[in-house]
């Protein structure tokens, strides 16, 4: 009784990892929030940098990150094989210093495109497992209040690489990423797969 039960329990595993959900032709449209992103790295970096080489005359404080918001469309090239677009959007702020006096406040507003792939170690029609990379490029637009200018924001080339990802439902399933990129170290949201 025993080994039948353990037969059956092996057979129906066997089943659910080998049925493929993402099949070549089929499509998966997602909505994302993501938290953490390079581009707030990224902003920071250059934070650090002006303030050291002004000698610290120029500063920022109270930087405040909102989450990027994205849509994904995905592609199956090959059963378990996906290539995307996608597009997402920041918003940043900060106050700007200079001389230890606050000259106003810096708003961030961030539009990243990016094109790339994922692998689906596990497709089944309930549950998949995956990890991936993109390639985008990030639009920057800089308004300042106070008495600087508003500095012409410059466009830059950013990443995404997610060490795994997991989707659980059938068509209309919630997923979340766990990785570095313009999408966040956490990415989560809502997808339809057809």
């Amino acid at each position: 009784m025993k080994k039948r039960l353990l037969l059956s329990i092996f057979a129906l595993l066997s089943f659910i990892l080998t049925s493929q959900a993402q099949e070549k032709g089929s499509s998966d449209l997602s909505v994302n929030i993501g938290f953490a992103t390079s581009t707030e790295l990224s902003n920071l970096f250059t934070d650090i940098l002006v303030s050291g080489l002004t000698g610290n005359q120029i500063k920022t404080g109270d930087i405040k990150a909102g989450p990027t918001l994205g849509i994904t469309y995905r592609y199956a090239i090959a059963n378990r094989w996906m290539v995307q677009a996608d597009g997402f959007y920041q918003k940043m702020s900060q106050d700007i210093y200079v001389n230890n006096t606050k000259e106003g406040k810096a708003n961030y507003t961030y539009i990243t495109v990016g094109l790339g792939t994922d692998y689906r170690y596990i497709s089944t029609n309930f549950f998949q497992m995956y990890s991936g990379v993109a390639v985008g490029y990030t639009s920057e637009n800089i308004k300042n209040s106070g008495a600087q200018n508003s500095a012409n924001g410059d466009g830059f080339i950013n990443y995404q690489v997610n060490a795994l990802g997991f989707r659980v439902g059938k068509s209309f399933a919630a997923f979340a990423e766990l990785g570095f990129g313009y999408k966040g170290i956490v990415n989560t949201g809502v997808s339809y797969q057809f």
